[in-house]
């Protein structure tokens, strides 16, 4: 046959169309990000084998099964490594991307359809951290604020709250765009040397998009509760936190960009154009700087030894094909730069940089096999407390990347704030670690982005986390009651042990407040310093009960820690002489009073590895590390008789250390177990026990209340047994652990120690002395709000508080209620000018009422006085405030006007406070009056002598 030959137009138009859907391809390759997949790696036992793998496939973040295999996100060329290899593997989720836009559709229809709410009944961490109102989980972006938005939540939050947050830029990308730091602390535009600084990072990774998400949650509960929460409010006058919500703004946006908008881009770096010369060849990875690689601290080291697979720890040599470039020099990036510049102008003593993937802490060392012997004493006790504190409701673990990750990492963020150039003229040390997202209350925190339906819940586990740092950044002590649970007199000292667990070292200052049935205490304790960090310090405080109180009685009191402007109370509920069913000191026999039965040979026993008193405790593992898929029970041999309580407990003195969440302590107890084997068992509620839902994450708990994590110094623990009155009470401990699925170091620890254990009851029918007010003071603040404490003893009758104004002290109205129990405290948000006569109103459950003392707190013109207390029988305390430079007089009348004292002051800065004698003054009504410099009468205020 013959051939025609073509049309040379017909050609030149596929010419065109050909080389135009070569473009498009080019253009969407170039714009798009490479698809990642979700696939469970079944790796080789060996360690440097498996290291090699997750070197290979540039695995940075993953999850261990109880099959031995890992879950972690991989991409496609990455993916096609893993099938060139010999090894198992599962794809669970084809397109990560598509798979989060998919569940975030039904979120939101849910949502909308309002079957869903973002706060969860029953979930503890629920209790303890309010979302935002400002806090919004978006419509769009799979939930999360783009950066646009995140600029604009930081311009309403300094616009709203100007007094406490402020808005700084300490640099600005390769793109043009700001890093935003949100400062927040009382007086915002000054920086206090003497407040702890604390910095916090999000986004260094912009794929951990639950990073950024916390840190605007964090900025705004801090903000929003300042006015509603003494403690925050503390918190916030008594440091200066810093908050980078997004640290890598332009590899963020271009997660957003390059996915049209959607969640789960997966580029973990920032977006600088690396020289055409260094790069490899596929044009997608033309740009970018791992910045968690790029600080100055083993900066590029990734050489032999190291621990892990040298891929993790950064990559130098092949630009293209790594996640973990760490750059062409220590700091040199524009993002690190300026927070180096940032960290190096201040005074920060402890830093926290958020990430995403998996339950853990990553704490100093990256390049443990570098730094074998570096870690001071004091390090390894912070690091040891405070994760441990930080994770108690989210679930988080704690150790430095090898032992945490099972590799090594050079040139991260903890290292150089630890061991950086900050000079001695700064600070020598700053505390930093890296928090890896743990998913709170067992929601699953383990992809890159969260699903918008899970995005609240880890915020608060973030934040509740963030607020433990910024304590430990000052002065901050544990309390414990170091008494039995059976009061033995009336009369006497109760004692208390404080532990040193924060950065600062001021005065701390103890008192004891008294709750029920206590007629009156002794003065507080004040302990002026605790030089070394961990130590522990004792004490004790006098006691008097009512002289009519019984045998059996229930006592309460409250151990009150006031230090650095912050304070915070350990409540206590003791018995008058109980009876007493059991008390085993674990100093005899251990067959005595316990039967032990365990799927190991290691079993329940005493040990004198460790102990409160004497020279033994019981524990679950007295060989040693407990063992992996352990569960061990001891029971006590008898049942008790609780059928005639009128209430009960359990107590005894306990420290461990346990992969948290993981591994658990539960005290179980029976009514209608005949054996001490079979019947039905519930675990039971304690002081310190945890009790989060959900068993993802590896998570054990379910719900269940457990002692769980690290808590290695002795403390009381307290089980209220009054809801199981039987004649047939029967109690054990049961101690499981977990699988182990992943190389985390401390899977298997030291375990629980357990000391000087009681069960008490009382027969006694319950009564309480009636609630009487202690003290009742007020004090303007500097933005002309009303602080609000008291002290009272209550009663089981008591219901609440009520807080009444007047403008004339006898007209009162109520503006609110207080807290139902100690500290109590209110704040009034709008004091009127002139006179703001207050009182507490105390209701009882059957509508008796009890009335405060009366105080005054008078403004006028920038001035205000407040006299307290009024009525007064014999010393009254006058305190006179003003932005003014002016020296004001005081002066107190009778109805005659006959002067009874006069007195020149200087009113500013809230620093005078004058105390008055009336002892001797006859029982009658004063006139106290302040006049200015000019002679003129600024405030006229009654006083009332009884």
């Amino acid at each position: 046959s013959k051939k025609s030959n073509p049309n040379p137009t017909t050609t030149m138009n596929l010419t065109k169309t050909l080389m135009g859907a070569v473009f498009i391809f080019l253009t969407s390759y170039l714009s798009a990000q490479e698809i990642y997949s979700k696939v469970k790696i079944y790796p080789p036992k060996d360690n440097m084998a498996r290291a090699n793998l997750i070197g290979l496939l540039q695995i940075d973040h993953f999850m261990p099964t109880d099959d031995g295999a890992i879950v972690s996100e991989i991409s496609q060329r990455d993916l096609a490594k893993l099938k060139a290899t010999s090894y198992k593997y599962k794809i669970l989720v084809p397109n990560v991307a598509r798979e989060l836009d998919s569940l975030n559709k039904i979120y939101y229809r849910l949502k909308k359809e309002k079957k869903v709410a973002l706060e969860q009944s029953g979930n503890i961490i629920d209790n303890i951290i309010i979302k935002p109102a400002d806090f919004q989980v978006k419509s769009t972006f799979g939930g999360y604020y783009s950066f646009a938005e995140m600029e604009a939540a930081m311009n309403t939050l300094v616009t709203k709250y100007p007094q406490i947050a402020q808005k700084i830029s300490i640099g600005k990308t390769d793109e043009l765009r700001d890093i935003w730091v949100i400062k927040i602390s009382d007086n915002v535009t000054t920086d206090e040397l003497n407040e702890p600084e604390v910095l916090y990072l999000g986004l260094q990774h912009p794929r951990e998009a639950i990073t950024g998400a916390s840190m605007i949650f964090y900025m705004q509960y801090l903000c929003e509760r300042y006015s509603l929460d003494n403690k925050i409010k503390d918190l916030v006058d008594n440091r200066e936190i810093y908050i980078i919500p997004c640290f890598n703004p332009d590899g963020y946006e271009y997660n957003r960009t390059s996915e049209n908008g959607n969640a789960g881009g997966m580029w973990r770096k920032n977006r600088v154009k690396i020289d055409s010369s260094k790069r490899g060849q596929s044009y997608d990875y033309e740009y970018g700087v791992d910045l968690n690689r790029n600080w100055g601290v083993d900066w590029a080291n990734c050489t032999t030894p190291i621990k892990g697979s040298s891929s993790s720890c950064g990559s130098g040599t092949n630009t293209s094909a790594s996640e973990t470039y760490w750059g062409s020099s220590a700091f040199s990036e524009k993002e690190t730069q300026a927070v180096r510049n940032f960290v190096k102008a201040h005074h920060i003593v402890a830093g926290f940089d958020q990430h995403a993937y998996g339950p853990y802490y990553s704490l100093p060392f990256g390049r443990q096999s570098l730094h074998p012997n570096a870690m001071s004493v004091k390090g390894q006790n912070f690091y040891n407390a405070i994760p441990a504190l930080m994770g108690t409701y989210n679930g988080m673990r704690a150790a430095d990347s090898y032992d945490a990750l099972g590799y090594e990492v050079a040139g991260g963020f903890k290292d150089w704030m630890l061991m950086g150039e900050l000079g001695v003229a700064n600070k020598d040390t700053v505390w930093a670690m890296t928090g890896e997202g743990a998913a709170g209350g067992g929601t699953s925190g383990n992809d890159f982005w969260a699903p918008a339906g899970q995005i609240v819940n880890l915020s608060k586990g973030m934040c509740y986390q963030n607020l433990q740092l910024a304590l430990a950044a000052g002065t901050y002590v544990d309390i414990q009651d170091a008494n039995a649970s059976a009061i033995l007199s009336k009369t006497g000292n109760l004692n208390f042990t404080i532990k040193r667990l924060g950065i600062g070292n001021d005065l701390v200052k103890i008192s004891l407040l008294p709750i029920e049935n206590i007629q009156s205490v002794g003065s507080s304790v004040t302990v002026s310093s605790m030089p070394e960090y961990y130590s522990s310090n004792t004490g004790s405080i006098s006691y008097t009960l009512s002289p009519t109180i019984v045998n059996g009685q229930r006592v309460k009191y409250a151990w009150k820690v006031e230090t650095n402007g912050y304070s915070y109370t350990d409540t206590v509920t003791k018995y008058l002489n109980p009876i007493q069913l059991l008390y085993d000191n674990m100093e005899g026999a251990f067959s005595s009073n316990w039967t032990a039965t365990s799927n190991v040979a290691d079993n329940w026993n005493f040990t004198a590895l460790s102990a409160f008193e004497g020279t033994q405790s019981m524990t679950e593992s007295p060989a040693g590390n407990y063992s992996s898929s352990t569960n061990r029970k001891v029971t006590y041999k008898n049942p008790l008789d609780l059928s005639n309580a009128t209430a009960a407990y359990l107590s005894f003195w306990v420290k461990h250390r346990a992969e948290n969440f993981r591994d658990k302590l539960q005290v179980q107890v029976s009514t209608n177990s005949t054996d001490g084997v079979n019947g039905t068992w519930t675990a039971i509620a304690g002081k310190t026990t945890i009790e989060e839902p959900g068993t993802l994450d590896g998570s054990t708990l379910n719900g269940k209340p457990s002692l769980t994590g690290i808590r290695d110094y002795w403390s009381q623990e307290f089980f209220d047994l009054s809801d199981y009155k039987s004649a047939n009470f029967r109690f054990r401990l049961e101690f499981t652990s977990d699988g182990d699925p992943s190389s985390f170091r401390f899977e298997r620890d030291e375990g629980f120690y357990i000391d000087n254990l009681e069960v008490g009851k009382t027969t006694t029918n319950l009564t309480t002395l009636p609630v009487t007010f202690l003290k009742f003071t007020g004090k303007l603040l500097p933005d002309n709000t009303v602080q609000l404490n008291w002290e009272a003893y209550t009663d089981q009758l008591h219901d609440y508080f009520e807080v009444q104004r007047s403008s004339d002290g006898s007209n009162f109205s109520s503006i609110g209620k207080g807290n139902a129990f100690p500290p109590f405290d209110f704040l009034d948000k709008q004091p009127s000018g002139g006179n703001n006569f207050y009182r507490i109103k105390q209701v009882d459950k059957d509508g008796t009422i009890t009335y405060s003392s009366i105080i005054n707190i008078a403004l006028s013109n920038n001035i205000h006085v407040t006299v307290f207390p009024n009525p007064v029988t014999d010393n009254i305390s006058i305190k006179l405030g003003s932005l003014r430079s002016e020296n004001f007089h005081l002066q107190i009348t009778d109805i005659q006007g006959k002067v009874m004292y006069s007195k020149f002051t200087d009113g500013r800065s809230n620093r005078t406070e004058l105390k008055v004698d009336m002892n001797t003054w006859s029982s009658q009504t004063y006139i106290l009056k302040v006049y200015g410099p000019d002679g003129g009468s600024l405030i006229t205020q009654k006083l009332i002598k009884l």
